[in-house]
């Protein structure tokens, strides 16, 4: 089993653009893409925290587990 941030699904579900997250949160475009890309092995406390705050969800909304 893995556990993957649904980024793409929260966009969708906000209809929000990277660029419109990124005004909310202190996150740079580049880290957002590169979270919602996956081309990131690690995430920070603080990185999850700022993802929560800027799409006004709890955990169980941003992350999803998968087999």
């Amino acid at each position: 089993m893995k556990i993957e941030l649904d980024i793409e699904w929260l966009l969708e579900k906000n209809k929000m653009k990277l660029s419109d997250l990124e005004k909310l949160v202190n996150l740079s475009y580049q880290q957002l893409w590169n979270i919602k890309e996956w081309r990131t092995t690690k995430i920070s406390f603080e990185t999850i925290w700022e993802l929560l705050k800027g799409f006004k969800c709890k955990p169980n909304d941003l992350f999803k587990i998968t087999k």
